[in-house]
């Protein structure tokens, strides 16, 4: 067995204390764009937490017991139920046509969550100006192997990025609007 005499690398992963600047230099609008989609959809994901939190009527612990293992199919799911029986047991200020309007666009926020995060990214220096490319590879029984591939620009990715929060804050005050006692579990942002 051959044994490497110095390894160029370490399988420990360990903080150095860089600055982003001192790390990567200025910001790339891309990557920002890109990590805006996955901060929104984390939000996204907590208020939906919190609906169905306070759906169950549950401690908050409890609740988030209950919705941090599931995944974000399965809150809109139960969430979907939920309301549904809401609708069967109270007058609702929100007609139901507006919460499937919601759930749609929960839907469509994943939808776009793994578009990006699920994909791989192409820079073509061939062109004029830089284009950025998103690829995505697959391989399923009823098509076979499938790469897809779409330019898109930083703004392009920052609109995505926007419906998504867009959408958690939609989700919100659609329960505020419901529920005068509704909560949001984890707070996002801490006030001095």
């Amino acid at each position: 067995m051959h044994k490497m005499k110095d390894k160029q690398y370490d399988k420990v992963f360990v903080f150095h204390g860089y600055s982003f600047e001192e790390a990567v230099g200025s910001a790339d609008p891309l990557n920002d764009a890109v990590g805006r989609i996955a901060m929104n959809f984390g939000e996204l994901e907590e208020v939906l937490s919190s609906c169905i939190n306070h759906l169950l009527g549950t401690e908050p612990e409890i609740g988030l017991i209950i919705t941090s293992e599931m995944s974000f199919k399965a809150k809109v799911h139960v969430l979907a139920s939920l309301v549904k029986k809401e609708y069967e047991i109270n007058e609702l200020k929100i007609s139901h046509s507006d919460f499937k309007d919601l759930l749609y666009m929960c839907t469509k926020s994943e939808e776009l969550r793994n578009k990006l995060l699920h994909s791989s990214w192409i820079y073509d220096h061939s062109k004029s100006h830089v284009e950025i490319r998103r690829r995505k590879t697959s391989a399923k029984m009823k098509h076979g192997y499938k790469q897809d591939e779409e330019p898109l620009t930083p703004g392009q990715v920052l609109e995505m990025a926007d419906y998504i929060i867009t959408t958690a804050m939609y989700l919100e005050d659609f329960f505020i609007g419901c529920y005068d006692n509704y909560e949001c579990l984890l707070e996002s942002v801490i006030h001095a």
